[in-house]
Protein backbone atom coordinates (compact mmCIF):
# COMPACT_ATOMS: atom_id res chain seq x y z
CA UNK A 1 0.00 0.00 0.00
CA UNK A 2 2.51 2.18 1.00
CA UNK A 3 4.38 1.59 -2.42
CA UNK A 4 1.26 2.27 -4.63
CA UNK A 5 0.55 5.49 -2.74
CA UNK A 6 4.81 6.45 -3.23
CA UNK A 7 3.87 6.09 -7.29
CA UNK A 8 0.74 7.69 -7.25
CA UNK A 9 2.57 10.77 -5.73
CA UNK A 10 5.75 10.27 -8.08
CA UNK A 11 3.46 10.91 -10.75
CA UNK A 12 1.58 13.38 -9.54
CA UNK A 13 4.51 15.57 -9.06
CA UNK A 14 5.95 14.65 -12.25
CA UNK A 15 2.53 15.47 -14.10
CA UNK A 16 2.59 19.37 -11.97
CA UNK A 17 5.94 19.45 -13.11
CA UNK A 18 5.24 18.82 -16.59
CA UNK A 19 2.29 20.98 -16.91
CA UNK A 20 4.26 23.85 -15.65
CA UNK A 21 6.59 23.75 -17.99
CA UNK A 22 4.20 24.33 -20.59
CA UNK A 23 0.96 25.83 -21.79
CA UNK A 24 -2.34 26.04 -24.11
CA UNK A 25 -4.35 29.17 -24.00
CA UNK A 26 -7.68 29.32 -26.27
CA UNK A 27 -8.35 33.04 -27.14
CA UNK A 28 -10.57 35.52 -29.15
CA UNK A 29 -12.52 38.31 -30.21
CA UNK A 30 -16.17 38.24 -31.04
CA UNK A 31 -17.06 41.84 -32.41
CA UNK A 32 -20.09 42.88 -34.23
CA UNK A 33 -22.03 46.15 -35.33
CA UNK A 34 -25.21 47.77 -37.10
CA UNK A 35 -24.24 50.45 -39.25
CA UNK A 36 -24.60 52.08 -42.71
CA UNK A 37 -22.19 52.91 -45.55
CA UNK A 38 -23.54 55.53 -48.25
CA UNK A 39 -22.22 56.49 -51.78
CA UNK A 40 -22.71 59.95 -52.86
CA UNK A 41 -22.99 60.95 -56.50
CA UNK A 42 -24.90 59.83 -59.52
CA UNK A 43 -25.87 56.32 -59.09
CA UNK A 44 -25.23 56.96 -55.10
CA UNK A 45 -27.18 54.32 -53.30
CA UNK A 46 -26.39 52.94 -49.24
CA UNK A 47 -26.82 49.86 -47.43
CA UNK A 48 -27.51 49.32 -43.67
CA UNK A 49 -27.04 46.02 -41.96
CA UNK A 50 -24.85 43.79 -39.54
CA UNK A 51 -20.87 43.72 -39.56
CA UNK A 52 -17.75 42.79 -38.36
CA UNK A 53 -14.78 43.35 -36.96
CA UNK A 54 -15.66 47.19 -36.16
CA UNK A 55 -13.37 48.00 -33.37
CA UNK A 56 -11.34 44.63 -33.31
CA UNK A 57 -10.94 41.73 -35.86
CA UNK A 58 -12.95 39.01 -34.89
CA UNK A 59 -11.04 35.99 -34.19
CA UNK A 60 -10.57 32.65 -32.62
CA UNK A 61 -6.93 31.40 -32.01
CA UNK A 62 -4.69 28.80 -30.21
CA UNK A 63 -1.44 29.90 -28.86
CA UNK A 64 1.34 27.33 -26.52
CA UNK A 65 4.69 27.93 -25.14
CA UNK A 66 6.85 24.92 -24.19
CA UNK A 67 10.01 25.55 -21.52
CA UNK A 68 12.64 22.84 -23.28
CA UNK A 69 15.59 23.96 -20.91
CA UNK A 70 18.69 25.87 -21.22
CA UNK A 71 16.89 28.87 -21.24
CA UNK A 72 14.99 27.90 -24.58
CA UNK A 73 11.04 27.86 -25.06
CA UNK A 74 9.29 26.46 -28.37
CA UNK A 75 6.28 28.00 -29.00
CA UNK A 76 3.23 28.01 -30.93
CA UNK A 77 0.11 30.57 -32.79
CA UNK A 78 -2.47 29.67 -34.84
CA UNK A 79 -5.75 32.03 -34.87
CA UNK A 80 -8.48 32.07 -37.86
CA UNK A 81 -10.77 34.72 -38.75
CA UNK A 82 -14.21 34.67 -37.60
CA UNK A 83 -17.35 36.47 -39.70
CA UNK A 84 -19.52 36.55 -36.76
CA UNK A 85 -22.20 38.34 -38.71
CA UNK A 86 -22.79 35.66 -40.74
CA UNK A 87 -21.46 32.48 -38.85
CA UNK A 88 -18.47 31.97 -41.18
CA UNK A 89 -19.95 30.60 -43.99
CA UNK A 90 -16.82 29.59 -45.83
CA UNK A 91 -15.20 27.98 -42.42
CA UNK A 92 -12.81 28.37 -40.00
CA UNK A 93 -9.23 28.26 -41.56
CA UNK A 94 -6.56 29.86 -39.50
CA UNK A 95 -4.81 32.09 -42.27
CA UNK A 96 -4.60 35.24 -39.87
CA UNK A 97 -1.39 33.63 -38.24
CA UNK A 98 -0.53 29.67 -38.05
CA UNK A 99 3.32 29.53 -36.50
CA UNK A 100 6.07 27.98 -34.73
CA UNK A 101 8.75 29.13 -32.61
CA UNK A 102 11.88 28.76 -31.09
CA UNK A 103 12.81 31.58 -28.35
CA UNK A 104 15.90 32.28 -26.08
CA UNK A 105 18.35 34.75 -25.23
CA UNK A 106 18.84 35.10 -28.90
CA UNK A 107 15.48 36.51 -29.85
CA UNK A 108 12.67 34.25 -31.75
CA UNK A 109 12.74 32.62 -34.77
CA UNK A 110 9.26 32.16 -36.21
CA UNK A 111 8.40 29.87 -39.15
CA UNK A 112 4.75 30.08 -40.83
CA UNK A 113 2.33 32.27 -42.03
CA UNK A 114 2.74 35.79 -40.39
CA UNK A 115 1.96 39.29 -40.28
CA UNK A 116 4.67 41.45 -42.37
CA UNK A 117 7.00 43.81 -41.20
CA UNK A 118 5.25 46.74 -43.21
CA UNK A 119 2.08 46.07 -41.98
CA UNK A 120 2.62 46.71 -38.65
CA UNK A 121 3.33 50.59 -38.43
CA UNK A 122 -0.17 50.93 -40.51
CA UNK A 123 -2.36 49.51 -37.75
CA UNK A 124 -0.44 50.18 -34.92
CA UNK A 125 -0.19 54.37 -35.72
CA UNK A 126 -3.95 54.65 -36.48
CA UNK A 127 -6.37 55.50 -33.78
CA UNK A 128 -8.56 52.77 -35.51
CA UNK A 129 -6.20 50.58 -36.06
CA UNK A 130 -7.11 49.45 -39.61
CA UNK A 131 -10.35 47.83 -38.48
CA UNK A 132 -14.31 49.35 -39.13
CA UNK A 133 -14.90 52.07 -41.15
CA UNK A 134 -12.67 54.30 -39.43
CA UNK A 135 -9.64 52.97 -40.94
CA UNK A 136 -7.49 54.84 -42.39
CA UNK A 137 -4.39 53.39 -43.26
CA UNK A 138 -5.58 50.31 -45.32
CA UNK A 139 -2.50 48.58 -46.37
CA UNK A 140 -2.41 47.44 -49.91
CA UNK A 141 -2.82 51.30 -51.75
CA UNK A 142 -0.70 50.30 -54.86
CA UNK A 143 -3.81 48.32 -55.82
CA UNK A 144 -5.36 51.93 -56.36
CA UNK A 145 -2.96 52.09 -59.56
CA UNK A 146 -4.21 49.15 -60.89
CA UNK A 147 -0.74 46.98 -60.22
CA UNK A 148 -1.21 43.73 -59.07
CA UNK A 149 1.45 41.97 -56.57
CA UNK A 150 1.76 38.42 -55.24
CA UNK A 151 1.73 38.42 -51.99
CA UNK A 152 -1.01 39.99 -49.33
CA UNK A 153 -0.12 43.39 -48.20
CA UNK A 154 -0.71 42.23 -44.77
CA UNK A 155 0.39 38.79 -44.23
CA UNK A 156 3.16 36.66 -46.05
CA UNK A 157 2.83 32.74 -46.78
CA UNK A 158 6.03 30.36 -46.24
CA UNK A 159 7.77 32.74 -44.22
CA UNK A 160 10.90 32.95 -41.98
CA UNK A 161 11.10 35.81 -39.24
CA UNK A 162 13.73 37.01 -36.96
CA UNK A 163 12.84 38.80 -33.70
CA UNK A 164 15.62 40.39 -31.88
CA UNK A 165 15.12 39.64 -28.26
CA UNK A 166 14.16 42.01 -25.42
CA UNK A 167 16.40 44.01 -23.09
CA UNK A 168 18.04 46.16 -25.84
CA UNK A 169 17.32 49.40 -24.05
CA UNK A 170 14.06 49.77 -26.15
CA UNK A 171 15.34 48.75 -29.17
CA UNK A 172 13.46 46.22 -31.61
CA UNK A 173 13.53 44.51 -34.75
CA UNK A 174 11.60 42.19 -37.27
CA UNK A 175 12.89 40.70 -40.36
CA UNK A 176 11.17 38.33 -42.69
CA UNK A 177 12.15 36.41 -45.95
CA UNK A 178 8.61 34.78 -47.35
CA UNK A 179 9.46 32.60 -50.14
CA UNK A 180 7.21 32.38 -52.97
CA UNK A 181 7.76 28.72 -53.51
CA UNK A 182 8.24 28.71 -57.98
CA UNK A 183 10.34 26.21 -59.44
CA UNK A 184 13.77 26.72 -60.15
CA UNK A 185 13.34 26.30 -64.03
CA UNK A 186 10.76 28.78 -64.04
CA UNK A 187 11.07 32.16 -65.83
CA UNK A 188 9.78 33.76 -63.12
CA UNK A 189 11.23 31.86 -59.97
CA UNK A 190 10.97 34.73 -58.01
CA UNK A 191 8.03 35.72 -58.13
CA UNK A 192 5.73 36.13 -55.13
CA UNK A 193 9.29 36.16 -52.63
CA UNK A 194 9.00 38.70 -50.02
CA UNK A 195 11.88 40.42 -47.88
CA UNK A 196 10.76 42.83 -45.17
CA UNK A 197 12.19 44.53 -42.16
CA UNK A 198 10.73 46.74 -39.17
CA UNK A 199 13.40 48.59 -36.66
CA UNK A 200 12.28 50.71 -34.19
CA UNK A 201 12.67 51.91 -30.30
CA UNK A 202 9.99 52.18 -28.03
CA UNK A 203 10.43 53.49 -24.04
CA UNK A 204 8.72 55.67 -21.14
CA UNK A 205 5.44 57.30 -23.64
CA UNK A 206 7.85 57.92 -26.85
CA UNK A 207 7.34 54.87 -29.74
CA UNK A 208 8.52 55.19 -33.23
CA UNK A 209 9.47 52.81 -35.93
CA UNK A 210 10.80 52.25 -39.60
CA UNK A 211 10.07 49.77 -41.67
CA UNK A 212 10.48 48.98 -45.51
CA UNK A 213 9.57 45.28 -47.66
CA UNK A 214 9.59 44.52 -51.45
CA UNK A 215 7.95 41.65 -52.79
CA UNK A 216 8.60 40.15 -56.82
CA UNK A 217 5.83 40.35 -59.18
CA UNK A 218 6.03 38.16 -62.35
CA UNK A 219 8.90 40.88 -63.68
CA UNK A 220 10.96 43.45 -62.47
CA UNK A 221 7.95 46.13 -63.15
CA UNK A 222 5.62 44.51 -61.07
CA UNK A 223 7.74 44.06 -58.15
CA UNK A 224 5.95 46.35 -55.36
CA UNK A 225 8.22 47.79 -52.46
CA UNK A 226 6.98 49.60 -49.50
CA UNK A 227 8.55 51.76 -46.82
CA UNK A 228 6.53 53.37 -43.93
CA UNK A 229 7.51 55.14 -40.59
CA UNK A 230 5.27 55.91 -37.52
CA UNK A 231 5.54 58.11 -34.13
CA UNK A 232 3.57 58.00 -30.78
CA UNK A 233 3.80 59.54 -28.11
CA UNK A 234 1.68 59.05 -24.71
CA UNK A 235 1.06 62.48 -23.31
CA UNK A 236 -1.31 60.76 -20.77
CA UNK A 237 -4.33 62.89 -21.24
CA UNK A 238 -3.66 62.21 -25.34
CA UNK A 239 -1.60 60.26 -27.63
CA UNK A 240 -0.80 61.51 -30.64
CA UNK A 241 0.23 59.41 -33.46
CA UNK A 242 1.44 60.21 -37.40
CA UNK A 243 2.21 58.15 -39.97
CA UNK A 244 3.98 58.47 -43.13
CA UNK A 245 4.05 55.40 -45.83
CA UNK A 246 4.68 55.07 -49.95
CA UNK A 247 4.06 51.92 -52.06
CA UNK A 248 5.59 51.69 -55.58
CA UNK A 249 6.11 49.45 -58.51
CA UNK A 250 8.90 49.01 -61.11
CA UNK A 251 6.55 51.04 -63.47
CA UNK A 252 6.86 54.23 -61.63
CA UNK A 253 3.35 53.47 -60.17
CA UNK A 254 3.13 55.60 -56.59
CA UNK A 255 1.28 56.13 -53.92
CA UNK A 256 2.30 57.88 -50.59
CA UNK A 257 -0.03 58.69 -47.93
CA UNK A 258 -0.03 60.47 -44.12
CA UNK A 259 -2.34 60.17 -41.67
CA UNK A 260 -2.20 62.45 -38.17
CA UNK A 261 -4.53 60.64 -35.48
CA UNK A 262 -5.01 60.20 -31.69
CA UNK A 263 -6.47 58.51 -28.68
CA UNK A 264 -7.84 60.33 -25.72
CA UNK A 265 -9.24 59.38 -22.28
CA UNK A 266 -12.55 60.07 -21.75
CA UNK A 267 -14.52 58.23 -18.94
CA UNK A 268 -14.93 54.69 -18.92
CA UNK A 269 -13.96 55.02 -22.51
CA UNK A 270 -11.70 56.69 -25.30
CA UNK A 271 -12.08 59.58 -27.62
CA UNK A 272 -10.55 58.30 -31.61
CA UNK A 273 -9.61 60.75 -34.25
CA UNK A 274 -7.80 60.60 -37.88
CA UNK A 275 -7.39 62.47 -40.78
CA UNK A 276 -5.25 60.75 -43.53
CA UNK A 277 -4.51 62.00 -47.34
CA UNK A 278 -3.47 59.89 -50.32
CA UNK A 279 -1.71 61.09 -53.03
CA UNK A 280 -1.59 59.16 -56.87
CA UNK A 281 1.88 60.01 -58.44
CA UNK A 282 1.43 61.92 -61.60
CA UNK A 283 -2.32 61.77 -61.02
CA UNK A 284 -5.33 64.54 -59.91
CA UNK A 285 -6.86 61.35 -58.76
CA UNK A 286 -5.86 61.98 -54.63
CA UNK A 287 -8.01 60.94 -51.79
CA UNK A 288 -8.66 61.55 -47.89
CA UNK A 289 -10.68 60.17 -44.89
CA UNK A 290 -11.84 61.77 -41.71
CA UNK A 291 -13.16 59.43 -38.82
CA UNK A 292 -14.53 59.82 -35.44
CA UNK A 293 -15.57 57.42 -32.87
CA UNK A 294 -15.77 56.46 -28.83
CA UNK A 295 -15.51 53.54 -27.03
CA UNK A 296 -16.97 53.36 -23.67
CA UNK A 297 -16.07 50.36 -21.49
CA UNK A 298 -18.03 47.88 -19.90
CA UNK A 299 -15.57 45.61 -18.40
CA UNK A 300 -11.27 45.04 -19.17
CA UNK A 301 -13.23 42.77 -21.95
CA UNK A 302 -16.21 44.24 -23.46
CA UNK A 303 -16.17 47.67 -25.47
CA UNK A 304 -19.40 49.50 -26.81
CA UNK A 305 -18.25 51.93 -29.71
CA UNK A 306 -19.60 53.86 -32.29
CA UNK A 307 -17.79 55.73 -35.25
CA UNK A 308 -18.54 58.20 -38.11
CA UNK A 309 -16.07 58.35 -41.36
CA UNK A 310 -16.52 60.23 -44.45
CA UNK A 311 -13.84 59.87 -47.90
CA UNK A 312 -13.32 62.96 -50.01
CA UNK A 313 -12.63 61.67 -53.75
CA UNK A 314 -10.48 63.61 -56.73
CA UNK A 315 -10.73 63.50 -59.98
CA UNK A 316 -12.05 59.89 -61.04
CA UNK A 317 -10.83 58.52 -58.10
CA UNK A 318 -13.47 55.77 -56.31
CA UNK A 319 -12.17 54.98 -52.63
CA UNK A 320 -15.41 54.43 -50.11
CA UNK A 321 -15.89 53.79 -46.35
CA UNK A 322 -16.91 50.23 -46.04
CA UNK A 323 -16.35 47.33 -43.00
CA UNK A 324 -16.09 44.16 -43.12
CA UNK A 325 -19.59 42.36 -43.75
CA UNK A 326 -20.92 45.84 -45.01
CA UNK A 327 -20.52 47.37 -48.67
CA UNK A 328 -22.16 49.40 -50.87
CA UNK A 329 -20.42 48.57 -54.00
CA UNK A 330 -18.13 50.25 -55.79
CA UNK A 331 -17.94 53.86 -55.65
CA UNK A 332 -18.51 56.70 -58.29
CA UNK A 333 -15.55 58.34 -59.17
CA UNK A 334 -15.47 61.55 -58.02
CA UNK A 335 -17.78 61.36 -55.45
CA UNK A 336 -17.51 60.58 -51.71
CA UNK A 337 -18.58 58.32 -49.21
CA UNK A 338 -19.67 58.34 -45.44
CA UNK A 339 -20.25 55.76 -42.95
CA UNK A 340 -21.33 54.97 -39.20
CA UNK A 341 -21.67 52.10 -37.00
CA UNK A 342 -22.66 51.06 -33.19
CA UNK A 343 -21.08 48.04 -32.06
CA UNK A 344 -19.85 45.71 -29.12
CA UNK A 345 -16.20 44.20 -29.06
CA UNK A 346 -15.79 41.18 -26.43
CA UNK A 347 -12.67 39.34 -25.62
CA UNK A 348 -11.51 36.27 -24.40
Amino acid sequence: MKKTLLALATLTAFAGAASAQSSVTLFGIVDAAYGKVSISGTGGRSVTGISNSGLNSSRLGFRGVEDIGGGMRAGFWIEGALSNDDGNAAGLNFQRRSTVSLMGNFGEVRLGRDYTPTFWNTTVYDAFGTNGVGQSMTPGLIGAVGIATNTTAVRSNNAVSYFLPGGLGGFTGQFMYGFGEVASNAVNRGQGNYFGMRLGYAAGPLAANFATGTVKGVSGATNVKTTNIGVAYDFGMVKPMFFWGNEKAGTGAKVSAWELSAVAPMGAGELRAAYSKYDVANSANDWNKFAMGYGYNLSKRTQLYTTYARVSNKGTQNRTVANNGLSAGAGVAGAGSNGYEFGIRHSF
